[in-house]
């Protein structure tokens, strides 16, 4: 017996499903896929070029140096901003260098479209789809990994040329794979130029173990974001790191899973810079001089002082109900060497451990002075916190390092917390 003659209906499905006629129609849905995946990669390949043109025309000016007539010749796509005006000293920014401040942004996306893309499945979305997030705060769902899967990627990139008295002060530049609230959320890498870090009314902030390490060209990494900020007189070689991308990922075939796909040489002096904190910290000579002149120069509000010790003596504590005891150290103030003297010298307690340089999750031994013995002069440093060597022995070279100093130029854009684009 045929089996059309058993089975009709599952016959009839069958030559619905494998006929000629249905042969057409999954053939014309391939085809629709693969022009419109071709038509959203060629899209994101023409934006990519024009953010390529601006990175490389970036990399082509000189900090302090470059004028107006520079930026405007040399990087494409740039708009002159709106206002331009003079920058006045006020106690929120302390010594500043004065002028007028001008300056030149662009901004190149698929925003609109992405937002508008958004909003048309949102009510199918909202019934239909399971929305997960990955651990790096990235959304997860069919809809999105077959929007990947064509090429249809989210991305936006935004640059600045800040210019005082008509020279370039500062060149900043980003790039987002995901749509975020700020920005910076969804930025998957920064670049920016500094003068020096500080922060408004003289506050302090963190600075790392890899910021000692290499003070002018800092690289902050993790699994979804890579952050640089390199000084006005940094390597010229390490610069040029800063503006070697490869954009591709956003039009190619897997899109950007890591930083690294976009700037394997920022990737690679990252892990670099992080080792050689690591092998410092672990040395006989954890907190040298090059980090006492490193802070010195770039940290704009930094206040150093020397102080020597009165000795050792134990007081005792109470720890949630345990009694015990603990070892501590009074200090006296020999010399403010810079900025202003700490509150307190008495009962001085030294951390026991430091994190882990580029994994906070982990720890090292304090390789700073422990409990050093009456007589013994440290330099201590404040107004910051400092993951490693916050005292540092007082040799004569980091003394006259401290005394010598000559400070950078303190720029209003350079203050820390404000975004980079």
């Amino acid at each position: 017996m045929k089996f059309h003659h058993s089975f009709p209906m599952t016959s009839w499905i069958w030559r619905a499903l494998a006929g000629r006629i249905a042969r057409r129609i999954y053939l014309v849905l391939v085809l629709a896929l693969l022009a419109t995946s071709a038509a959203v990669r060629i899209h994101t390949f023409m934006l990519a070029r024009r953010m390529e043109a601006v990175i490389a025309g970036l990399s082509r000016l000189q900090i302090d140096k470059s004028t107006e007539e520079d930026v405007k010749q040399t990087v494409p796509y740039l708009v002159r901003w709106q206002w331009e005006g003079p920058l006045k000293r006020s106690p929120e920014t302390a010594d500043i260098d004065v002028g007028i401040e001008q300056g030149y942004s662009v901004a190149i996306s698929n925003e609109s479209s992405w937002m508008e893309f958004g909003r048309l499945i949102s009510p199918f979305a909202s019934c239909c789809v399971n929305t997960t997030y990955t651990k790096d705060g990235y959304e997860h769902n069919w809809i999105l990994a077959l929007t990947n899967l064509l090429g249809y990627r989210y991305v936006y990139f935004g640059a600045s040329v800040v210019l005082l008295n008509g020279r370039v002060s500062s060149i900043s530049y980003g790039v987002q794979d995901r749509l975020g609230f700020p920005r910076q959320v969804g930025t998957i890498l920064t670049v920016k130029s500094v003068h020096s870090f500080w922060a408004s009314y003289r506050r302090g902030f963190e600075v790392s173990s890899t910021d000692d390490e290499s003070p002018q060209f800092r690289v902050g990494s993790g699994m979804s974001h890579l952050g640089v900020a390199y000084t006005f007189d940094a390597s010229p070689d390490l610069v040029a790191h800063a503006f070697k991308v490869d954009l591709s990922c956003f039009w190619g075939i897997r899109g950007c899973l890591t930083p690294a796909n976009i700037a394997r040489s920022l990737a690679l002096d990252a892990e670099r810079i992080q080792s050689a904190a690591l092998t410092r910290l672990k040395g006989p000579d954890p907190c040298p001089a090059r980090i006492v002149a490193g802070r010195s120069r770039y940290l704009a509000d930094v206040s150093v002082s020397l102080i020597e010790s009165e000795g050792l003596r134990r007081e005792p504590i109470n720890m949630e109900g345990s009694l015990g005891i603990r070892t501590v150290t009074d200090y006296k103030l020999i010399e403010v060497l810079r900025g202003f003297p700490v509150k307190s010298l008495k009962s001085v307690e030294v951390r026991p451990s430091v994190p882990f340089p580029g994994d906070y999750t982990k720890q090292l031994p304090n390789p700073g002075p422990q409990w050093p013995e009456r007589g013994k002069q440290i330099l201590l440093f404040s107004n910051h916190s400092f993951d490693s060597c916050q005292l540092v022995p007082a040799a004569p070279e980091a003394i006259a390092v401290v005394r010598n100093a000559r400070p950078t130029p303190k720029r209003v854009e350079d203050q820390t917390g404000l975004s980079p684009q």
